[in-house]
């Protein structure tokens, strides 16, 4: 007969699901503490020292955990610190208008290798799409085919759009071509593996909620600014979805009217006066004989003290402000993590940012405003969260409410594992 565990809330479990449950709380744990002993693992999580060398044993076999170094104590048996087993990679891919990158990431959230592929941004046409991703496939390839004896889990993919988590379909994404294809399927065609795929800004979110400094932050949104602005938004420990998957899409809010015709039809859209191209386009206001055609040029001429490219920033960097404000409004996060090439000027963006979230607060508490890691590396590393998550953990998902690991009933133990 099955023994049958009833947590707080009255769901019934079966033993298996207890003992997954509880695998998938030790890899968390492990993930936040490594090196950590079998002992450490115990008092964290709150588990039996035996269930603890149980489970951890049999991660080992299967591969997720590697024995490390020796430890020390002032008498009694040296413990054996675990590590999560960085053999363990995958593919990250970040697609944009005008370039994909492609990386191989690990375990722990490094970037072993990385690639970027450029191509025609500006063509509709359905056989251009598909060459971009037939080239995409080769440098996939050849990155997988440098890493050597590394373990390939899958191919995450962060795309400038809202995708169907259900269809898996590209919805919204006016910025990229993507929506000529089935994005999805044909990657997996070509690439041969499982592929999970993501808003680029939720994708952010993830990067920094497994790999960052947030893992414990219940309310946060992440604004990533590239060609467009997307945002990620998690409310009470929640991915925000909305309806059809398309929640999150404020680089779509009217700013101002009349303004810049958008790439999704209306007009004076946040992302016209705050995006890359919004710089670029402030510059070339300035220096109407300029050839620059990428952020990054202008980026180049601001660190080397370009008044006029400064300036352009300064004028993108005030639009950034307010738009960012509103969300701080309406949504109340604790942080608010800026995503993006800007990142490079972060002296001079913060606090630009910060002085008009205090401006217009209405309240004492404003949001943290933050870079995400490695600035648009966040990315790929999101991109390679997705597909990491899925494969380590059995029962829980990255939406679901987080909290320190320590001694709890079953139910919130699960809801720890995030």
């Amino acid at each position: 007969m099955t023994k049958k565990t009833t947590g707080p809330r009255g769901g019934v479990a079966s033993s298996e699901t207890a003992r997954e449950i509880n695998r998938d709380i030790l890899l968390h744990t492990i993930h936040l503490h490594q090196p950590v002993s079998r002992a450490d693992l115990a008092r964290l999580t709150g588990l039996q020292p035996s269930t603890v060398s149980v489970i951890t044993g049999q991660l080992i076999e299967e591969g997720w955990v590697l024995p490390g170094t020796l430890g020390r104590l002032p008498r009694g048996r040296r413990p054996v610190f675990v590590t999560l087993n960085d053999k363990h990679v995958t593919l990250a891919i970040d697609l944009r208008p005008e370039h994909a990158n492609l990386a191989v990431v690990d375990i722990n959230g490094r970037i072993l290798s990385r690639e970027t592929l450029a191509f025609s941004g500006q063509s509709e046409s359905k056989a251009d799409t598909k060459k971009a991703i037939q080239n995409i496939a080769r440098a996939a390839r050849s990155l997988r085919t440098a890493a050597g004896d590394r373990i390939f889990q899958g191919v995450g993919v962060s795309v400038s759009g809202r995708v169907d988590q259900r269809t898996h379909r590209l919805l919204f994404s006016p910025n990229v071509p993507w929506t000529q294809i089935d994005l999805h399927a044909e990657l997996q065609k070509v690439l041969e593996s499982p592929v999970e795929m993501e808003n680029a800004a939720n994708a952010c979110l993830l990067a920094e909620r497994w790999f960052g400094n947030f893992v414990d932050t219940q309310n946060m949104v992440a604004v990533s600014v590239s060609e467009g602005i997307g945002t990620g938004l998690m409310v009470d420990g929640r991915l925000v979805r909305g309806r059809d998957d398309m929640a999150g899409e404020f680089g779509h809010m009217p700013l101002e009217e009349p303004g810049p015709i958008c790439g999704c039809g209306n007009v004076g859209c946040w992302e016209t006066f705050a995006s890359n191209r919004a710089g670029l386009r402030y510059y070339q206001e300035l220096v109407p004989e300029s050839t620059l055609t990428t952020f990054q040029e202008l980026l180049s001429l601001a660190k080397g003290g370009d008044v006029r490219a400064l300036r352009s920033i300064d004028k993108m960097t005030t639009y950034l402000a307010r738009g960012i404000t509103m969300i701080a409004a309406g949504l109340a996060p604790e942080v608010i993590i800026i995503v993006g090439d800007c990142t490079a000027l972060w002296p001079r963006i913060c606090p630009v940012l910060e002085s008009r979230l205090i401006a217009k607060s209405f309240t004492p508490r404003t949001p943290r405003v933050v870079a995400a890691m490695d600035g648009d590396a966040a990315r790929l590393r999101g991109a390679a969260a997705l597909v990491l998550h899925k494969v380590l953990f059995r029962q829980n998902r990255f939406e679901q409410p987080k909290g320190q690991v320590t001694a709890r009933p079953p139910d919130r133990l699960a809801a720890a594992a995030v």
